[in-house]
């Protein structure tokens, strides 16, 4: 009969439950880099999406400050008494305001 002693057995069990730990160590690296590659990615798209969200509202806006002063244009062309009579006014406003200081 082979007697098993008791330090062989727990020799055994400790060793294997260093493999099983190794094993599970690599497998949470592998997870670490998967989630670094996530938020890397994530952070790429994020910042090109609000990069076309900023273009896309500036595009917007530029476009309304073109209808705005094509249509202030208009009206001066149309009317252009009033519209120097208008500037004129809101520059004397704008030299009282000046001035005072």
């Amino acid at each position: 009969m082979t007697r098993i002693h008791e330090g062989d057995f727990m020799s055994q069990t400790t060793e294997a439950d260093i493999e099983a730990l190794k094993g599970e160590m690599k497998k949470l690296r592998d997870d670490f880099a998967k989630i670094a590659e996530l938020l890397k990615s994530t952070a790429r798209h994020g910042s090109a999406d609000a990069a076309d969200m900023i273009r896309d509202k500036a595009e917007r806006h530029w476009n309304d400050a073109k209808d705005t002063a094509q249509n202030v244009f208009k009206e001066m062309e149309e009317r252009p008494v009033q519209s120097a009579l208008t500037i004129f006014g809101i520059g004397v406003v704008l030299g009282l305001l000046v001035g005072r200081r």
